[in-house]
C-alpha cells in the first residue's frame, strides 16, 4: 500500500548555511531578517530549528542588563505575519523540549528596510521575553492579556509578556531565539480577540494531476522506488515509497523536483516545467548501480563565485545521503566543475571546484557516511555542460557536481 509523508523544512540542515560562506553573494535564510517566514495560519509548527544566526548577525553587542534587546543572536529564526483583523493579539511559543530555552522579540513590520534598521537599531522591538524557561510552565513563553510587561530581560521572570493591540492588516516580525543548541522544534499558537470571522466559502479550483512511474532503464519492467517531490506543497518534501506508479493532485502551474531512490540502482533526481495541463505524467527510468557509471546532480547549486551551497540543495543533498545509505558498499568519487567559459582551466578554477566537492563529501560525513567509501576531485571548467551559457540556468548547470561510481 502507497504511504506518503509531508516534511517541514523551514531550515536547512546546518551544513547547507554554514559551510564556508562567502562575501560575495548573500542567499535569503530563515535565520535572517531579510529571509523571515511568513506565517499564514493561527498555528505554526517548526519541526527542525537551524542552528546558527544565519547569514547576518542582526542582534549584537547589547548589555546583558538590556530589557528590549538580546544580547545577541543565537540558533535563531524570524517570521512574518500579518494580523487578520483589529484585535488584542496573545500568542504561544511550545517548545517540544522541556529542556530548550526559548526568547523572542515581536517587532511592528510596516518599515521600510526594516531588516537593515534593525541591524543599527533603529527600529526597537514592542514586545520582548528573554526570560530564563519556567518548566512548570512546559517552557512556552509568548504574549498574554494578564501580563503588564512589554519587555522581560534576561534570568528569573515571567514567561508572557503584555499582549498587542493590533489593526486588521498589521505587518508584524517575530524573532525566535535559542542561547543553546536547540534540541527539538517548537508550535506557535496566536490567539486573537475577537477572533476573525470564519472564511468565506472558496470555490473550488481546479486540480492538476501527477502520475509518477518507474521503471528499470534496462528492461523496462516497474520496479517499486521511494519517492521525493519539493514544490508539490508548499515549503515541504512530499515522500511517497512502496509503488512504482504514483498519482498525485496538486495546484497547476508547479514547479517541480523529482528524486527517486531504489537500492542497486543509481539514484534519479530531475526537475519538472510548470504547466496548465490536466495530467502531467513523469517516466523515471533507473539504471542499475555499475562502476563508471555517473550521476550529475543537476539541484546542487552554487553561489556564484563561491563554494556556498544554495539553500534549493536541500532535496538533492538529502538524496545522495539516502542513496549511500541504502548502498553500503558503494564507493563514489565526488567531482567539483565551475562555469568559466572563454577561460582556460586555471588553478583557481580547479581550487574552487575541488572546494565544491569538499563540500559535499563534508556533508556525506557529518551525516554518518564512511570516509572510506567517498573520495572528491576539482576539475575546475574542463567539462562544463554549456561550454557557451546562453542565461543564468545554463551557467548554474555549469557550477555543479557529478558523482563517479568508483565501485558497487
Amino acid at each position: 500500500m502507497r504511504s506518503f509523508r509531508t516534511v517541514y523544512h523551514p531550515t536547512l540542515l546546518l551544513l547547507l548555511t554554514a559551510f564556508r560562506a562567502g562575501a560575495q553573494e548573500r542567499v535569503p535564510d530563515p535565520g535572517d531578517c531579510t529571509g523571515a517566514i511568513f506565517i499564514r495560519d493561527s498555528v505554526y509548527v517548526c519541526e527542525r530549528v537551524g542552528r546558527g544566526f544565519g547569514n547576518v548577525l542582526e542582534i549584537k553587542e547589547n548589555p546583558p542588563e538590556d530589557k528590549q534587546w538580546l544580547e545577541r543572536e543565537h540558533h535563531s529564526m524570524w517570521y512574518t505575519f500579518r494580523a487578520p483583523v483589529k484585535t488584542t493579539l496573545t500568542f504561544d511559543i511550545m517548545p517540544k523540549n522541556i529542556e530548550d530555552d526559548i526568547d523572542f522579540l515581536l517587532f511592528q513590520g510596516a518599515v521600510p528596510g526594516i531588516c537593515e534598521k534593525i541591524q543599527r537599531k533603529q527600529v526597537a522591538p514592542v514586545r520582548t521575553n528573554i526570560s530564563r524557561n519556567d518548566k512548570s510552565l512546559g517552557s512556552m513563553c509568548g504574549l498574554s492579556k494578564e501580563s503588564t510587561d512589554l519587555y522581560v530581560r534576561s534570568g528569573v521572570g515571567s514567561s508572557y509578556s503584555k499582549a498587542v493591540e493590533v489593526e486588521a492588516g498589521e505587518l508584524l516580525y517575530l524573532l525566535v531565539d535559542y542561547q543553546e543548541r536547540p534540541l527539538d522544534g517548537y508550535t506557535i499558537r496566536f490567539h486573537y480577540d475577537p477572533p476573525p470571522p470564519p472564511p468565506a466559502p472558496v470555490k473550488a479550483e481546479r486540480r492538476q494531476k501527477l502520475v509518477v512511474n518507474v521503471t528499470d532503464a534496462s528492461t523496462g519492467t516497474p520496479v517499486e522506488a521511494a519517492l521525493t517531490i519539493d514544490g508539490m506543497v508548499f515549503d515541504s518534501i512530499v515522500e511517497a515509497k512502496g509503488r512504482s506508479t504514483y498519482a498525485f493532485e496538486m495546484d497547476p502551474y508547479r514547479n517541480l523536483r523529482i528524486g527517486c531512490l531504489r537500492k542497486g540502482y543509481l539514484f534519479y533526481s530531475d526537475k519538472v516545467k510548470a504547466t496548465g495541463e490536466d495530467v502531467v505524467t513523469v517516466n523515471v527510468k533507473l539504471t542499475p548501480i555499475q562502476a563508471g557509471e555517473h550521476v550529475v546532480l543537476q539541484d546542487i547549486r552554487f553561489v556564484g563565485n563561491e563554494e556556498k551551497v544554495m539553500r534549493s540543495s536541500e532535496a538533492a543533498l538529502l538524496l545522495l545521503v539516502q542513496f549511500m545509505m541504502e548502498n553500503p558498499s558503494v564507493k563514489i568519487e565526488i567531482e567539483g566543475h565551475v562555469n568559466g567559459p572563454t577561460y582556460k582551466n586555471s588553478k583557481e578554477f580547479i581550487a574552487l571546484s575541488a572546494a565544491r566537492a569538499r563540500t559535499v563529501h563534508d556533508f556525506l560525513l557529518i551525516n554518518d557516511v564512511d570516509p572510506t567509501r567517498i573520495k572528491y576531485v576539482g576539475l575546475g571548467n574542463s567539462r562544463m555542460l554549456f561550454p557557451d551559457p546562453k542565461n543564468k540556468e545554463e551557467s548554474e548547470a555549469n557550477r555543479r557536481v557529478e558523482v563517479n561510481i568508483l565501485s558497487r
